[in-house]
């Protein structure tokens, strides 16, 4: 299915790319932007960490529960990259918070702070030896998908998400980004699609993390002030949500993502700014968002 430009006034398509260094530039974008491709709001543990085997996944992280994530990047995935992702679960199931410490990207010693911050507690989270793996490809080999699809339904949690670059007439460049479709891939639980560009915009039914700051403003009426408070380390943040889904900081410096702009407030490596952002009335733009998805699977 062709994507479309919209804004000309008719139906202008967009042409997949073909040339460039594909998984290097998904990788970069994979590890700056977790939130907005994942749906989930991740920790940053490392990029191509060496594995005890010497092998190398692209991205190991965690999740506030303690599970390591490890996503592989590929242009596209056949029987030989499942078998090396399982292998990198298989060593993810294993690892401890002294071993990922050893492997953080900022360090050893910033580890333990930046982890505790993280989940937001003075009591470490252990590593959840339920690991997960997140496969990021351009294409699946459709005999993969099927093996997948039979190790998700027996509870292996295996995610997929499909990338592609595209551009325009006029040389601007879009990344979509989609979930494997359900009727392909029966029990995979794959994440929900998140978009990088605005002329991207997701069809069908409405899941929450597919809900934008723009579609925030739409319901609250107009711009309002959010406030972050956190009542254990004694800070206070204020920003600006602006008609376009934008949040800007005191200092000016403006975000598509909640969570980035709460990184940057706080200058924290990873905090999840959906649950952390509160407008006027005190209510979550992670409740508002829930309350626009309610809403549209209700009509």
């Amino acid at each position: 299915m062709p994507i479309f430009d919209l804004n000309g006034g008719g139906l202008i398509p967009i042409r997949r790319e073909r040339a460039g260094a594909y998984e290097r530039e998904i990788e970069d974008l994979l590890w700056n932007n977790l939130e907005e491709i994942t749906g989930d709001n991740l920790f940053r543990v490392a990029r191509q960490p060496i594995l005890p085997y010497k092998n190398r996944p692209d991205v190991i992280a965690l999740d506030a529960t303690g599970r390591v994530v490890v996503i592989e990047v590929k242009r596209s995935v056949d029987r030989e990259q499942l078998a090396q992702a399982l292998e990198y679960a298989g060593w993810a199931r294993n690892s401890n918070l002294d071993e990922l410490a050893g492997m953080y990207h900022g360090g050893p010693d910033l580890f333990w702070e930046d982890w505790n911050e993280f989940v937001d507690s003075d009591t470490v989270v252990r590593v959840n030896p339920d690991a997960r793996v997140l496969l990021v490809a351009r294409g699946f080999d459709p005999r993969t998908l099927e093996a997948m699809s039979f190790l998700s339904s027996h509870d292996v949690p295996i995610n997929v998400i499909k990338v592609a670059f595209y551009v325009d007439d006029s040389s601007r460049r879009f990344l979509n980004v989609e979930p494997e479709k359900e009727d392909e891939v029966p029990h995979l639980a794959a994440p929900n699609p998140a978009e990088i560009s605005a002329h991207c915009a997701p069809a069908g039914a409405l899941d929450f993390r597919e809900v934008s700051l723009a579609q925030v403003v739409d319901l609250l009426g107009g711009p309002v002030q959010l406030t972050w408070e956190r009542p254990r380390k004694g800070t206070r943040y204020t920003a600006a949500l602006d008609a376009d889904g934008v949040i800007t900081l005191p200092d000016g410096r403006m975000f598509y993502s909640p969570s980035g702009a709460a990184m940057a407030a706080a200058d924290v490596v990873s905090y999840d700014g959906w649950y952390a952002w509160r407008t006027p009335d005190g209510k979550s733009l992670n409740q508002i968002r829930h309350m626009i998805a309610d809403a549209a699977s209700d009509s």
